[in-house]
């Protein structure tokens, strides 16, 4: 039985927060993007070959977010957030509220 899923239906906000320039890894990221920035190498590695089909140096971030935003899912409504990056579920990151 597939998960459980919800549509992406969150505020700008939720996708590039605030300081868009400033946006680094975090532990806890509090957009969508930041948590693109947070995947791991090894992760990225993976996701570049399984999803996008490229090598993980052409892989841009920008390209994960639009793929997000393509995909338009996300696992649960609570926080974290789990939004997926592909409709297989395979890739997902995880979104905090603001510190």
């Amino acid at each position: 039985m597939p998960p459980v899923s919800y549509l992406l239906s969150f505020a700008d906000e939720v996708f590039i927060h605030d300081d868009f320039d400033l946006i680094r890894p975090s532990k806890r990221p509090v957009s969508v993007y930041q948590a693109v920035l947070s995947i791991s190498e090894n992760t990225w590695r993976k996701m570049a070959c399984d999803v996008f089909g490229i090598r993980p140096d052409r892989l841009m971030p920008a390209a994960v977010l639009d793929k997000i935003i393509e995909t338009d899912t996300c696992s649960n409504l609570a926080v974290p957030v789990e939004v997926w990056i592909d409709a297989e579920v395979d890739f997902s990151v995880r979104v905090y509220d603001q510190r």
